[in-house]
């Protein structure tokens, strides 16, 4: 999925957000660091953004 959405940066084309998750965090630290991003921002603020977690 990055290297997609890279292309897609690279191309101008539009492209929601996309929150990459390492395959290593808990998924209790997965859900917690969604709920930040849910209840602390837009999702407008998300658009042509590539965000890894953990932040």
């Amino acid at each position: 999925m990055p290297d997609l959405a890279y292309e897609q940066l690279r191309d101008k084309e539009q492209m929601s957000g996309l929150f990459i998750i390492n395959d290593r965090m808990p998924v209790r630290q997965a859900i917690d660091e969604l709920l930040v991003l849910v209840n602390c921002s837009e999702q407008s603020e998300w658009k042509g953004v590539v965000l890894y977690l953990p932040l």
